[in-house]
């Protein structure tokens, strides 16, 4: 049985792990939660490499991927799974990393970049902030044909995306708190309320509306409420 009385945050460059932590603590307070260096992966990530988006893992040829590297995230939450002590096996590990994660979708056969991939351990990539949320569809209009600048569009919608290289603490903690929310909601931590942070964001400027005005929605106040005060009896 997991024990949310102990939740680990491992941190990554791209945020200010403290911050998230202080947001965690004020859902879910009286835990202890602790911020820990960047978690430690070894060679075997590479064999859960993703280098073909329309074919499903067991089918997967043994290629090179492309620019930014993808990486089945089922896959990769059980290698990190044995590398946790086991002595802290049935605690809460958050896990941020500049990997792009992704999961294969049968609805449309292919693979599709993930922000959070939730389970033991929750695994929240950086990379999948910026590249998982859609653009403004202004955006890919202006794309079309190839012939606008990339640089000149970014700046044209500066405000309206999230890049690299921006502050993503905001929206690193929004993540943090539907991994958190996979437990106490066994496994539906999604909001239909496009202001609450459990909101399943497909869009950039969605994530970033949350980010900035999101609070948690009556409804999830009153699990985390009912959740807070069960655990506390303990």
């Amino acid at each position: 049985m997991l024990d949310f009385r102990f939740i680990h945050v491992y941190s990554d460059a791209s945020i200010n792990a403290k911050a998230v932590v202080r947001e965690i603590a004020k859902v879910f307070p009286g835990r202890k939660v602790d911020v820990r260096p960047p978690f430690e992966y070894d060679g075997r990530i590479e064999h859960v490499r993703i280098s073909d988006t329309r074919q499903p893992f067991e089918k997967q040829p043994k290629l090179p991927g492309g620019t930014v590297p993808l990486y089945d995230g089922f896959w990769l939450q059980r290698i990190f799974a044995e590398t946790i002590p086991a002595a802290e096996s049935g605690h809460v590990h958050i896990i941020f990393t500049g990997l792009l994660t992704c999961t294969f979708s049968e609805d449309d056969w292919r693979y599709h970049g993930r922000a959070v991939i939730c389970g033991t351990p929750s695994i929240i990539s950086t990379t999948g902030i910026v590249e998982a949320p859609a653009m403004p569809k202004e955006f890919y209009l202006a794309q079309f044909g190839g012939k606008a600048d990339i640089n000149n569009l970014k700046k044209k919608f500066t405000g309206r995306f999230i890049d690299h290289g921006n502050d993503m603490t905001a929206a690193a903690a929004i993540y943090a708190l539907h991994a958190l929310f996979f437990f106490v909601t066994d496994g539906e931590p999604f909001c239909d309320d496009r202001n609450c942070w459990l909101y399943n964001a497909h869009w950039q400027e969605e994530l970033i509306h949350m980010a900035a005005k999101g609070r948690l929605c009556g409804r999830h106040r009153q699990i985390a409420d009912k959740f807070n005060k069960k655990a506390g009896r303990r």
